[in-house]
């Protein structure tokens, strides 16, 4: 069925310990893993057709100590259209506006768009490639600013009319999660701010005393399909558009 990690933080930040428990949700989602992180308007994605638990790039990743962004979206696929291969594995980035911007998608879309009215064409076989595509396109041909987020979020909506769709995209400023108008898979959240405590994993044994790794004035969320730790997680509303910028909801708080 797929699942969808995000972090968006007000500082730069490892996903160790949230990627750490990501990895296990691969054991349901076997087709390929991908994690996106941005650097100002520049967004570097690392994937694989591969199972996550078994990639030894993944590993290397989840300990690598520069391996750091204020915002990042992983992705582990469940293949439901499109063969497992690298055209097909997500997060999906296209150039737009002079930014790169990267999405990844949990559901099953019909095509909300037709493909002879895209300014961007998906180079694979799913229908989240396509989602991006349909995305930048309408973007684009309504002159729509990435800080308009209540217009957004009526596309995000129009299109969810098509399927089942949680989405996570970022223009590497905001982190935006929608959440499926019918609550599909579920999408919820938690807030890190001080003061931290020790967090343990949900998947493994695995505890870490984020006292000790994080600075007192970080602060930010991680949004996930299902909870990945033992911290306090809400369930994001159906049908709306979260959007984060440096660790904060900025809209539909």
């Amino acid at each position: 069925m797929c699942e969808l990690l995000g972090l968006n933080f007000n500082q730069p930040v490892r996903c160790s310990l949230s990627f750490r428990g990501f990895r296990h949700r691969a054991e349901d989602n076997p087709h390929g893993w991908g994690i996106a992180r941005f650097e100002g308007n520049v967004c570097q994605v690392f994937k694989e057709p591969i199972k996550a638990s078994k990639s030894k790039l993944a590993t290397f990743l989840r300990d690598y100590e520069s391996f750091v962004s204020k915002i990042f979206i992983g992705h582990v696929r469940r293949a439901s259209r499109g063969n497992p291969t690298l055209q097909n594995t997500h997060p999906f980035s296209r150039t737009f506006r002079s930014r790169e911007i990267a999405l990844a998608h949990n559901g099953t879309l019909d095509l909300v768009m037709e493909r002879s009215a895209l300014k961007f064409h998906p180079v694979g076989e799913t229908d989240s490639e396509y989602l991006l595509c349909a995305l930048l396109t309408r973007l684009s041909n309504e002159r729509i600013s990435f800080t308009d987020f209540q217009r957004i979020e009526a596309i995000l909506r129009e299109f969810n009319r098509f399927g089942t769709m949680n989405v996570l995209f970022s223009e590497g400023v905001h982190l935006y999660s929608y959440r499926d108008r019918d609550g599909y898979n579920g999408l919820c959240m938690t807030e890190r701010i001080a003061p931290f405590d020790r967090v343990s994993l949900v998947d493994e044994d695995w505890e870490v005393d984020l006292a000790g790794e994080k600075h007192p004035d970080q602060r930010g969320v991680v949004i996930a399909t299902r909870p990945l730790t033992n911290e306090k997680w809400k369930n994001l509303r159906a049908g709306c558009m979260y959007v984060f910028r440096d660790g904060h909801c900025v809209y539909n708080a």
